[in-house]
């Protein structure tokens, strides 16, 4: 999607070339019919750079990725605080769970068992 700030989505800020790593994530958000954009960002903290994606986000839900770690963090929660933090080493199916579950909380709904 394009970087359209203003229209109500989950904002996905990438440091690298890494979205081909993470299109599972991407996918997952989709299945639950949530909209995502997604900007270029300097390399740096993953963690701030999540926060900073989801104070940037009107739903509150912002994602930060390079190619080795995929962080999704709540705007309510504290910075050092991220809510799902994946590695490269995980399977798809633990990628788009995280995916849905991103889209579960704007949604106000329980979060998928990434184990089932």
């Amino acid at each position: 999607m394009d970087s359209d700030m203003n229209a109500p989505a989950i904002v996905i800020s990438t440091l690298g070339d890494c979205l081909s790593v993470w299109r599972e994530v991407l996918l997952g958000i989709e299945e639950e019919g949530i909209p995502f954009v997604i900007q270029r960002h300097e390399p740096g903290d993953i963690i701030q750079c999540a926060w900073q994606a989801a104070r940037q986000s009107p739903l509150l839900v912002g994602i930060a990725c390079d190619t080795e770690t995929l962080v999704v963090h709540y705007k309510n929660l504290p910075t050092s605080a991220p809510l799902f933090t994946l590695t490269y080493h995980q399977n798809s199916l633990d990628r788009r769970s995280t995916g849905n579950n991103a889209a579960r909380l704007v949604k106000g709904i329980p979060f998928r068992d990434l184990n089932s």
